[in-house]
């Protein structure tokens, strides 16, 4: 049974740099690749070295992967279908990994039917508030994939048989020899009619012309984790594209984009939002109330004196991941009042007053140079 942590797949410790990773991985992939391997389990085991690997080797996904736990950042349920819906949030294909052997061996693997291959992964976007990021949800996408045809049970086939291609004598390949002035040059190259499995349908099924596959909408429940990051990415498995016959099927992969809120901002597991209050409310203290993001009221105690931008932590309001929640930091903005009533206008003044400001209707008021001229010879005459 394969390791679960990434690590422990690869057998490295957490601290190993780049060239532990990579080291660790060829010699991993060369052990284990298909072609080499013929132990029960090895193609699978290959599969989780290449995740393993894709996420170490990028440093901006393994510091993720450090920080939230294997369980958090590889996290998405296999979900169930129905089928119905609109179609939506549909993106693109993409390949999965590729086959290192060549890389490794100079692609000396001799000329024979290639088996059966994979189904591609699917990879859609996702759009969701910062609510579901923080507390996560469950939510329903639609995709259009391909699935095994019923009618012949994938094989292609109106019997479910498949026989040697007669083309490639179930080989996969067709030679070609042509001649040139430096003599006989033989190519190879992938049979037409078999696609390089070697093998076709018996008798080509009426319902997907022999494809073996036929394209559906489904729609695939998955849960969102607490404390997901803009820019992860959900798997879930097998439901990408159908695999050919006596292939796995690829995988779903759905990328999480976080949508601004008017009211909260992200910094790691805290939450940050801003209070607004009154001059009198900073300088002699008071108690407000803000919301949280789930919607709550909770009091916050503003202490006296406090200075505008401060920010005040109510602990366990954050993100709320792995067991410990984040806290929620409160920014404090002072707002001075544009219009005073007599009263307010009076209190204020009496605040200069006892700081020894002058008022702004008793400042001295000057009329120039020879206001200035006038008054130094009213003194002189005293």
């Amino acid at each position: 049974m394969a390791a679960r942590d990434y690590y422990e797949r690869l057998g490295i410790p957490r601290t190993a740099d780049e060239k532990e990773i990579r080291k660790a991985y060829r010699n991993l992939a060369r052990q284990y690749h298909p072609d080499v391997c013929k132990e029960e389990g090895a193609e699978e085991r290959f599969k989780e070295i290449n995740e393993a690997y894709a996420t170490l080797s990028d440093p901006a996904k393994r510091a993720q992967y450090d920080r939230m736990g294997h369980e958090t950042f590889t996290h998405a349920s296999k979900g169930s279908y129905a089928g119905g819906g609109f179609e939506g949030g549909f993106s693109s294909d993409f390949a999965g990994f590729g086959d290192i052997f060549d890389a490794f061996f100079g692609g000396a693997r001799g000329y024979q039917a290639r088996g059966p291959q994979r189904g591609g992964d699917l990879l859609m976007r996702l759009q969701i508030p910062l609510e579901d990021a923080v507390a996560g949800a469950e939510r329903d996408v639609e995709v259009w994939h391909t699935e095994p045809c019923t009618t012949c049970d994938g094989t292609g086939s109106d019997t479910k048989k498949v026989v040697t291609c007669s083309q490639c004598g179930g080989t996969g390949q067709i030679r070609q020899a042509t001649q040139s002035i430096f003599g006989q040059m033989v190519r190879m190259s992938t049979c037409p009619r078999c696609g390089g499995r070697g093998r076709v349908p018996e008798k080509p099924c009426r319902t997907c012309a022999g494809a073996g596959t036929h394209r559906v909408k489904r729609k695939v429940s998955i849960r969102i984790p607490p404390g997901i990051e803009h820019g992860m990415r959900l798997r879930v498995e097998g439901y990408g594209e159908a695999g050919e016959y006596g292939a796995a099927n690829g995988d779903l992969y759905i990328e999480i984009r976080v949508l601004p809120h008017k009211g909260f901002t992200r910094q790691g597991d805290n939450l940050e939002s801003a209070v607004e209050i009154s001059p009198a409310q900073a300088a002699l203290g008071s108690t407000v109330e803000v919301k949280t993001i789930d919607g709550r009221a909770v009091d916050l105690k503003v202490p006296a004196g406090i200075q505008h931008n401060t920010a005040l932590r109510i602990p366990g309001e954050g993100v709320k991941r792995r067991g410990r929640p984040g806290d929620l930091l409160v920014r404090v903005r002072l707002v001075v009042p544009r219009h005073l009533s007599d009263e307010e206008r009076e209190l204020y003044g009496r605040i200069l007053d006892l700081e020894g400001k002058a008022r702004p209707n008793e400042e001295k008021k000057s009329s120039g140079i020879l206001s200035d001229i006038a008054d130094f010879l009213g003194g002189k005459k005293e």
